[in-house]
């Protein structure tokens, strides 16, 4: 995992519960890291599920809702960060539309040991999209946080169900997703 990711953890979990906590969190975690996380840094996954597993413990939330939570807060940074991935007369449908085929493609060329989740689309109509999901870390409900980020950056509301889930034995999480306000 990218060390990106990881600052906008820390950044999550200090912004929403303090900075002790963060530091708590950190001393109580058995990371195979030393150091500190850099963002162009590649870390094991498994320290994120540590620090993730350490969160949600301390603070006594479900992990579907803090995932949620982080991908909500952690879309509007990335799309800050790389503000040619998300353009003005992009819509949030054309922009989930170009997730795996542009942006996953350059975060690539940036970072050639990033793996990357694949995100597949299919059109349709007008006011939908249907997006599946594939990854090894089985982070579908960040996917739903980033799905509401999305909604949040573009000002469009988006309603999604996730109708296939690789935690319940399907072979990859599939979104059914309607855009509202005929901004799709």
């Amino acid at each position: 995992m990218k060390g990106v990711i990881f600052n906008l953890f820390e950044d999550f979990v200090c912004e929403g519960f303090g900075d002790d906590t963060y530091e708590a969190i950190l001393d109580e975690a058995d990371l195979q890291t030393e150091g500190p996380f850099v963002g162009p840094g590649l870390y094991p996954d498994a320290d994120l599920l540590e620090l993730v597993g350490r969160t949600i413990a301390r603070l006594g939330i479900p992990l579907r809702d803090a995932l949620r939570a982080f991908g909500r807060f952690a879309l509007p940074r990335l799309v800050a960060s790389h503000p040619d991935f998300a353009d003005s007369t992009m819509t949030a449908k054309e922009f989930l539309a170009s997730v795996d085929g542009v942006i996953h493609v350059e975060v690539q060329k940036l970072f050639p040991d990033a793996i990357t989740p694949r995100l597949v689309c299919e059109d349709p109509g007008p006011d939908r999209l249907v997006m599946t999901y594939r990854s090894e870390r089985g982070f579908c409900h960040l996917v739903e946080g980033f799905l509401d980020g999305v909604s949040d950056h573009f000002g469009t509301k988006i309603d999604y169900h996730q109708s296939s889930c690789a935690h319940d034995g399907a072979d990859a999480c599939r979104f059914e997703l309607g855009f509202s306000d005929g901004a799709a």
